[in-house]
C-alpha cells in the first residue's frame, strides 16, 4: 500500500510542479502526464525524467510555433 501512496504523491507533485514551471493549467498537465504514463509500469517510472521530457516537448512546440510566425 505504501508504494501506491508514494506513486500518487509523486504523480500529484509532478502535476503541480509542471503546471508552475510551464504555465499550463493543472488539467492540461494531467492530460499530458496521463498519456505519458499510460503504457508504463508504475513501479519503474522516474518522474524527474518524465518531467524533463514533457518540458522539452512543450519548449520545442512553442519554439516551432514562434518560428512559423
Amino acid at each position: 500500500m505504501t508504494s501506491e501512496k508514494t506513486f500518487i504523491t509523486k504523480y500529484l507533485d509532478t502535476i503541480i510542479e509542471l503546471s508552475n514551471e510551464t504555465g499550463m493549467s493543472k488539467k492540461e498537465v494531467r492530460a499530458i502526464l496521463d498519456i505519458t504514463l499510460s503504457n508504463q509500469n508504475p513501479k519503474l517510472i522516474n518522474f524527474n525524467e518524465i518531467k524533463t521530457e514533457i518540458k522539452t516537448f512543450v519548449t520545442i512546440n512553442i519554439f516551432s510555433l514562434v518560428c512559423k510566425l
